[in-house]
């Protein structure tokens, strides 16, 4: 069941939308001033990276992860996600942080050093599982960086919706976050259109591959109107997942098909075995090894105990949050994601909550699989037409008219939520709308010609724009660096706690886990 604007007003639930939770994963690869990938170990003043709550790594060694809480508030999200970033300039000894989320030039997989989580299980789990990544992707694919942003409402909100449906608050849930989730798959390319950001790579990132970009005669190579290369066929695209099509219907649905998955053997990973010259090469030779590796641009999540199955801890226990995974680090900001796309973000959600979300079917998938191809790769070419039930449609056309239902939410909003607030959704949208008409108003736009009218490789933007936002961050003084000093400290402790218990077999720990699916 869906609610409009109008009816959230009569249920007097309004308030409660100043309450959404807003939470933010943002992935960096750490690099020299030559603006080549870090060779250094994770740095111990980091803390450690299997227990430090705000700061770990993804991948690599050399791949940061900033974890920021939850807050209610897209300005105060961000701005502790600048104090992290501080604390972290301050302690990776005259490193700097690539701004794209395409990598830096690598020379080859082996310099990619694999995250390393120490002895204990839970490192071990982890660190199997990107050698199983590297194995079956390659380490320079698993060096792409981006942002998860992470999206709930508040309990109560949801708690009084349901009780007007007479629906129990965790069906009511699920139904609410797979329904918006559903309609992000409709309507999610037109954020790529307007803030994908990686149009453009270095050299070595496509050597030896099959593809059809074009060279930049100062190094690299773009797509002229592509958005984001990150989110298509050279990014993160599995041929093993082309064909899941794992439905969003239901959380039943949800689970039985991820299930499949996580169980279904694929012979490609079987050929590479499960063991190479006695060392464990990945978790299993199944299509995807654990949760976390099926990509996809929306997730339902819930906060999974370490140890436990995320799929079980879902199934029984509902759905908390959506993860966006589509979103590209802004190469323009400092901290790579801005308020105004936070304020999109939410305003694009807030619309595919009050929207009509159908059941998804197999036809519909395929079309959604083939618009999300076009805007990834020609999103900005005027003559990509977009598929629709009613036909095809030129994507500006379509992004227009998205664009301006997105106006009326925001201007709701503006008006019945955030009153008094210093804060505007629909200037944030109208901006994109200008943005849309304008040349190089999008911001692969703004890369390509940066790119061409400076006569930069992809390399020497990226550090020039790496070196510029080392300056702007530590320019400011820090107000978190006790809390994120402390934090480290003590996840360093934890670590060797953890290390120091007693330890069962690897592979019997292994077994139990992987045997855990309900």
């Amino acid at each position: 069941m869906r609610f409009s604007l109008e009816e959230l007003r009569d249920t007097e639930v309004l308030a409660e939308l100043n309450f959404v939770n807003r939470g933010i994963e943002k992935e960096s690869l750490r690099v020299n001033h030559k603006g080549e990938i870090s060779k250094l170990k994770h740095p111990d003043k980091l803390g450690s990276a299997l227990t430090n709550p705000y700061i770990t790594t993804d991948f690599s060694e050399s791949l940061l992860e900033l974890i920021t809480p939850t807050f209610h508030s897209a300005r105060e999200c961000l701005n502790f996600l600048r104090e992290l970033h501080l604390f972290i300039y301050n302690n990776i000894d005259n490193e700097l942080l690539w701004p794209f989320s395409m990598p830096c030039p690598i020379a080859s997989d082996e310099e990619v050093p694999i995250g390393n989580y120490g002895n204990s299980n839970q490192g071990m789990m982890k660190t199997v599982y990107r050698r199983g990544l590297a194995n079956r992707y390659g380490s320079m694919m698993q060096a792409i960086a981006g942002i998860h942003y992470n999206f709930s409402f508040s309990d109560k909100f949801l708690e009084i919706l349901a009780s007007q449906t007479g629906k129990d608050i965790k069906s009511f849930k699920n139904e609410t976050y797979l329904g918006i989730a559903r309609n992000f798959k409709r309507f999610g390319w037109v954020y790529l259109l307007l803030f994908g950001s990686s149009p453009a790579v270095c050299n070595s990132f496509v050597a030896g591959k099959e593809h059809d970009l074009e060279e930049l005669e100062s190094g690299g190579f773009y797509k002229p109107s592509s958005t984001s290369l990150r989110m298509g066929d050279l990014g993160y695209i599995s041929k093993a997942q082309d064909d899941l099509n794992i439905s969003y219907n239901s959380l039943e649905e949800y689970c039985s098909d991820l299930k499949s998955a996580l169980l279904k053997p694929y012979k490609p990973y079987e050929d590479i075995g499960e063991f190479i010259k006695g060392e464990r090469a990945q978790l299993n030779t199944s299509v995807i090894q654990i949760e976390n590796e099926y990509y996809s641009t929306i997730r339902p999540k819930r906060v999974c105990p370490s140890g436990e199955r995320p799929i079980n801890i879902l199934k029984s226990q509902g759905i908390d949050y959506l993860e966006l995974r589509c979103v590209d680090l802004n190469p323009y900001d400092p901290i790579g994601i801005t308020e105004d796309q936070i304020n999109f973000l939410d305003t694009l959600l807030i619309y595919c909550f009050v929207s009509d979300s159908p059941s998804i079917n197999l036809e519909e998938s395929l079309r959604l699989q083939r618009n999300h191809g076009k805007i990834v790769n020609d999103g900005r070419d005027e003559l990509t037409l977009l598929e629709t039930i009613e036909g095809s449609v030129p994507v500006k056309e379509e992004a227009h008219r998205i664009l301006s239902e997105l106006e009326i939410i925001a201007e709701f909003m503006d008006a019945e939520v955030h009153k008094d607030q210093d804060l505007s959704w629909l200037q944030s949208v109208s901006k994109q709308k200008e943005n849309l008409i304008s040349a190089n108003g999008t911001l692969s736009a703004q890369i390509i010609e940066d790119l061409q009218e400076n006569d930069l490789s992809f390399r020497e933007l990226g550090n020039k724009m790496s070196k510029t936002h080392l300056e702007t961050i530590t320019s400011a003084t820090s107000e978190l660096d006790k809390l994120f000093l402390e934090a480290s400290k003590k996840s360093l402790e934890d670590a060797k706690v953890i290390e120091s218990s007693n330890q069962a077999d690897f592979e019997d720990y292994l077994k139990e886990f992987l045997e855990k699916i309900s």
